[in-house]
């Protein structure tokens, strides 16, 4: 995660204080918690994530860092995408850091996926969505999928089941009755 794509979580902007980021992970924790939010459970980590990192940096925040080029509210983007991706049928979505990779039926989902910004991994063969600013301009190896969930960690795999199911749920085959 860059200081960027970390800020856009919390969608930041401009000369940014702890306390800010401390109001802003307040409010997204109250919005995003899994008592509250069907959604919640995937968009906290993603939430976790951005405040370790900001922690971590602190110090780092405010060094000629121009905060107000390229800033977006990406939590709801995220979250946004997330619940479009749940609703296709047959997908198996992972989330790796704060990238999203899409596997399963996709062919059937094509259309979709792109109208939502995803990206097809050839080499993969897997889609993905990803934040805007990111692009490894310096870093032009090839990871297998393995080294990606190493460096980065992975919050498991979800089935999506489209309308039906929410949150990869199954379902639950309907109680028989006896006479």
């Amino acid at each position: 995660m860059t200081l960027q794509e970390a800020l856009n979580v919390f969608n930041l902007s401009g000369s940014i204080t702890i306390e800010a980021i401390k109001d802003a992970y307040k409010k997204l924790c109250l919005k995003y918690h899994p008592d509250r939010n069907p959604a919640g459970n995937d968009m906290m980590k993603l939430v976790n994530a951005a405040y370790e990192w900001l922690n971590r940096n602190a110090d780092r925040i405010n060094e000629g860092y121009s905060h107000t080029e390229g800033a977006y509210d990406y939590a709801a983007k995220f979250g946004g995408v997330l619940e479009k991706l749940r609703a296709l049928e047959g997908l198996e979505l992972e989330i790796i850091g704060n990238w999203i990779w899409i596997s399963g039926e996709t062919k059937a989902n094509k259309e979709a996926l792109k109208a939502m910004g995803c990206r097809y991994a050839a080499k993969k063969v897997c889609w993905y969505f990803r934040p805007e600013e990111h692009r490894s301009l310096g870093n032009r190896k090839s990871h297998s999928m393995d080294e990606i969930r190493d460096m980065h960690g992975t919050q498991g795999r979800e089935s999506t089941g489209g309308r039906r199911r929410l949150s990869g749920r199954k379902r639950q085959p309907a109680a028989l009755t006896g006479a």
